[in-house]
């Protein structure tokens, strides 16, 4: 990669200016005629620094700290005082924006004026104004002259500009902030796209996530002196420890981990390395409409000591402080405990606490889902969900690459606040992160929040667990070993093995209702966690189509699976008919009722419907398949249970199961559910042995 900037042993020095008195005090005017010697600032001594064609390289640190200077020589504004620099290539120097345009010439007129200064021949600028006008958002005004113009719209067509004078090196000081949010969000997508030109890009900001999001490299500039160099984050963690001693900064340890608040942000560290992405950890408030950001607030850290702190924020558009308490523990897991303090009624709709990651975490478990992240491209201006809203769960967790250093992360949100959970998100580009959101939409009836201290949740972040041990905390609770069955609830259904051997298929053990000619299968509703009972565990979903919803209680029996379901209905509820069926691999090839037995015909190459084969439909107790290779399956009801017809039959050759169902009818046309509580279900789901589905077979195959 060829050398496009060098600077060697670069320093800037200023005479130390003195205000009023320049013409009359030391430094002034008589001391100037006099040749007495002027009183010099040291603005940056001795850097050195080189970057490649295509690098983006990051100058951070403190306000005075010669960033802007450094950059400022850079682009030829001024000279150094010493040392030397090269730079080979046409630069675009975005320090000024709208620099060399005149007020009193037209926007269109200042476009050219402004192109030529940087480079652009007036057959060049043609073939870019039209994008240049676009970009800006300027419109009708671009015949208007610029003295007319609002700071806003002189700094958008200043931008626009610069960006598409296609330079080889862009020289950019803190311009990521101006205009709106909408322009903001562009401005950002086109450094973005400069950057996968390869495009060679210097950037100078306060933004540690986006400097971390831009820069290959990072240079720190302290007092004017490089004090370190190297990857960007290790720079950036550098940096906030060095400016640690401000009364909104901590930094503390537990473990392998490490973390750092700094002015309502979190960074996260393990073994070293920066788990955190862009950004960091922050919380975010919904009210009015308007978002507030933690990092807005104005911080003092009341307790700390080595493992942890309590930290203090008051939002400056809100009478609200936040209340913050983390530590770490000795195993380095993070606890982060949120509360908010109103000064007088305050109406908020949302709060979230925003946790990026680096996309280095590229698959994802939660609850009943797994799967990979999605690619975040250049053209993704906002956020995009991963997993739909509805099935919020209470933890998530993030896998990392296959061969990658970073530990698994599992995020748990704990709180007495039903609302809250945990949805998984993609950041947009400039961010590039993986988002996991612990948060609450409060209702209408609910988001008054009175003065006083309100505990919202607590957000538990475990890094030292691995990839199988995390599977089996996000799925364990959902689990039970009955004998020699084992029963996995999953998405609405139950799976079932026969030492670690699957028997179900497609839609597995579930119910299903239908509803105004509509099937609603348990699948289809909204599920929460698993709670734990006596023998078993129990699992709600709602319904968000019809007033009902399904409380599932899965106990353990010594050879069998204890089933109830219970259906709550809010509003009166007529259901044509119900069922509880098992869908079974298709090795299964018999069936037997009390009333009647056979085999399983062949699936219907040709089929679209499902096909019974019972012809009695009598009410019964239970319903077997069975196999010469696999055990049996029984649905049996119970004394309990409401009057039920069992079923057998197949579907289609898609989908290429074989079921058993206890199937309850309405002997009028219509079940009619008033609001309460009602019993659907009560029974078990029990396998027999292979010798005894082989017995069975055998027995009617005689």
């Amino acid at each position: 990669m060829s050398t496009v900037i060098e600077v060697e042993n670069v320093s800037k020095c200023f005479p130390a200016r003195r205000g009023a008195r320049d013409l009359r005090g030391r430094g002034g005017l008589r001391d100037w005629v006099l040749g007495r010697r002027q009183e010099m600032f040291t603005a940056i001594r001795d850097i050195s620094f080189t970057v490649g064609a295509g690098e983006s390289l990051g100058i951070i640190g403190r306000n005075g700290s010669g960033k802007s200077t450094l950059l400022s020589i850079l682009a030829g504004v001024t000279l150094p005082s010493g040392g030397r620099v090269a730079v080979n290539g046409r630069v675009a120097s975005l320090l000024e924006l709208g620099a060399g345009f005149h007020p009193v010439l037209t926007g269109r007129e200042n476009v050219y004026l402004n192109a030529g200064l940087l480079g652009m021949r007036h057959a060049q600028t043609d073939a870019v104004f039209d994008d240049i006008v676009r970009f800006s958002g300027i419109g009708a005004f671009i015949d208007q002259p610029v003295e007319t113009y609002s700071s806003g719209m002189y700094v958008r067509i200043g931008f626009a500009v610069a960006v598409h004078s296609n330079p080889d090196i862009f020289l950019v000081d803190e311009v990521l902030s101006v205009g709106d949010e909408e322009f903001q969000r562009r401005c950002r997508v086109k450094i973005g796209e400069l950057r996968e030109q390869g495009k060679t890009i210097v950037f100078v900001s306060h933004d540690l996530g986006v400097v971390n999001t831009l820069c290959e490299r990072v240079v720190l500039l302290s007092n004017g002196l490089m004090v370190d160099r190297g990857s960007t984050q290790k720079t950036i963690n550098y940096y906030l420890r060095q400016v640690g001693a401000e009364k909104g900064i901590h930094t503390f340890s537990g473990g392998d981990s490490e973390v750092i608040h700094c002015e309502g942000r979190v960074s996260l560290f393990h073994k070293k390395e920066e788990l955190s992405g862009s950004g960091g950890f922050q919380m975010e408030i919904n009210s009015y409409g308007q978002l507030h950001l933690s990092s807005m607030a104005e911080w003092t850290i009341e307790e700390k000591d080595g493992h942890g702190c309590t930290a203090r924020g008051r939002m400056p558009r809100l009478p609200v402080e936040l209340v913050w308490k983390m530590w770490l523990d000795e195993a380095g897991r993070l606890f982060w405990e949120l509360a908010l303090e109103c000064e007088r009624e305050t109406q908020i709709e949302h709060i979230a606490a925003l946790m990026g990651f680096p996309t280095s975490y590229a698959r994802w478990l939660y609850g009943d889902f797994a799967g990979p992240f999605p690619e975040i491209l250049p053209s993704d201006t906002r956020w995009s969900m991963v997993v739909a809203q509805e099935n919020k769960q209470r933890e998530a967790v993030l896998l990392p690459e296959k061969g990658r250093t970073l530990p698994p992360v599992i995020a748990r949100v704990e709180s007495d606040n039903p609302h809250y959970g945990v949805v998984l998100f993609n950041s947009e580009y400039i961010k590039f992160n993986r988002m996991v959101m612990a948060a609450a939409a409060y209702p209408q009836h609910a988001c008054l929040f009175k003065p006083g201290r309100h505990d919202l949740m607590r957000v538990v972040l475990d890094l030292n667990r691995t990839e199988s041990e995390l599977e089996n905390m996000i799925r364990a609770p959902r689990m039970l070993e009955c004998g020699p069955l084992t029963v996995q609830f999953k998405n609405g259904s139950l799976c079932l093995f026969h030492h670690g051997e699957e028997l179900t298929n497609y839609l597995n053990v579930y119910s299903s209702m239908l509803i105004q000619q509509l099937w609603n299968d348990s699948q289809s509703l909204q599920w929460g966690a698993a709670q734990v009972i006596d023998g078993g565990i129990s699992l709600t979903g709602t319904s968000r189509r019809f007033p009902f919803c399904q409380h599932w209680e899965l106990r353990r029996d010594s050879d069998a699976l204890r089933l109830q379901i219970w259906l709550e209905t809010f509003e009166t509820l007529e259901v044509q008919e119900c069922h509880v069926s098992a869908l079974l691999r298709h090795e299964y090839d018999q069936w037997r009722t009390e009333h009647e037995q056979g085999r399983f015909a062949p699936f219907e190459p040709e089929g679209t419907h499902w096909v019974h084969f019972n012809r009695s439909y009598a009410p019964g107790r239970s319903v077997t398949a069975l196999c010469g290779t696999l055990p049996s399956v029984t649905i049996a009801a119970d004394d309990d249970c409401p009057a039920v017809r069992m079923t057998v039959l197949n579907t289609t050759l898609q989908e290429n199961s074989r079921g058993i169902q206890a199937l309850r009818p309405s002997e009028s046309g219509r079940l009619c559910f008033e609001p309460g509580r009602h019993l659907y279900f009560s029974g078990w789901i029990r396998i027999g042995s292979e010798a005894e589905g082989g017995g069975a077979k055998a027995a009617s195959a005689e």
